[in-house]
């Protein structure tokens, strides 16, 4: 065989090489998640009411009617004189005036999207179909609530980080009360139905969970930013993908993983002002760094699996940790 026939046979095949490259890293962005648009989602049905409108925007309006219509808002216990007084107070006025500039029927819109979302994903799972926005003091706690068919909003919640009503709110907590964060929060109250909760305490457990959850939100907010799922300002998400390296390795060499210590929720999980590694990486570090980390994982094994939702979210921690090969 004459060395020229040699060298095309040998072109021929580094052509081919190349082929299958371009055709597997084709295939693998086939597993790239896509998303339905949302003008091509069923219809849900979904009732709106806005009962801070009704228990504080028409005080003729007798007490007795509202209590026969939302029973659940009134304790038995409490007298009825104390719902009156709180009616007509000042204070509370004030805060039901600060709600009138948010839109009820934008307010519907996006509550009916995320349910969309939810049922094409969970065709079988029996959502919200009412959503009730009221005032509850600014509980930040509570800024939505799964109430079995009810969804609960406490609207005074969502005001806007500069809003005066949130003076004195720690800053962490304050960048959490804008309408940016309403389908996270409802999202988050969703969540429990369909995440399951995991068997063990450990701190990769816990992080796999969180990161369940956080995943949860690419599906049914999938026109979401990366950071306002998780609830971050865009530079806290900068900040963790700068150290994302460092973040794990800090993990790792201190053998936190399988760790069952329960400071470590309180120092990478919980809310907070920042996450407490007690070294240089707390400066300028949000909080729940240990969710975000969960989250990045959790993003790996769905792109090298190419797994379903629901696939995803029924796999072990350990299973996502070893599929992901996750290492920033």
């Amino acid at each position: 065989m004459g060395l020229n026939i040699i060298c095309k046979i040998k072109s021929f095949f580094l052509h081919l090489k190349g082929l299958w490259v371009v055709v597997f890293y084709f295939l693998i962005s086939c597993n790239a998640t896509t998303h339905p648009r949302s003008a091509d989602l069923e219809e849900v049905p979904l009732d709106y009411v806005s009962f801070e409108s009704l228990f504080f925007g028409d005080l003729d309006t007798p007490l007795e009617d509202i209590k026969a219509q939302f029973p659940f808002f009134f304790p038995n216990k409490t007298p009825e004189s104390l719902w009156i007084e709180k009616r007509s107070d000042s204070l509370q006025q004030q805060l039901f005036d600060a709600t009138k500039s948010i839109s009820k029927s934008n307010l519907k819109s996006r509550v009916r999207r995320v349910l969309q979302y939810a049922h094409y994903y969970f065709p079988d799972e029996k959502l919200p179909n009412k959503a009730i926005s009221l005032l509850t003091d600014v509980d930040y706690s509570l800024r939505a609530v799964d109430a079995d068919s009810m969804l609960l909003l406490s609207i005074d919640t969502y005001l806007g980080v500069e809003h005066p009503m949130y003076d004195g709110i720690p800053v962490h907590i304050k960048n959490k009360l804008t309408l940016h964060h309403l389908e996270s929060e409802i999202i988050d109250a969703l969540a429990p139905r369909f995440v399951p909760v995991p068997s063990g305490r450990t701190f990769l457990d816990l992080m796999v969970q969180h990161g369940k959850r956080l995943l949860l939100h690419d599906y049914l907010a999938p026109e979401l930013e990366n950071y306002q799922h998780i609830q971050y300002t865009a530079t806290q998400w900068e900040w963790a993908n700068t150290h994302e390296v460092e973040v794990w390795r800090y993990f790792i060499d201190n053998e936190l993983l399988f760790s069952s210590n329960e400071s470590l929720r309180f120092r990478f999980l919980l809310s907070s002002p920042y996450s407490k590694f007690y070294s240089y990486l707390d400066v300028g570090s949000p909080g729940r760094i240990g969710q975000w980390v969960g989250y990045q994982i959790l993003k790996k094994y769905q792109k090298r699996t190419g797994d379903s939702l629901k696939e995803i979210l029924a796999a072990s921690p350990q299973e996502i940790l070893k599929k992901s090969r996750y290492n920033p």
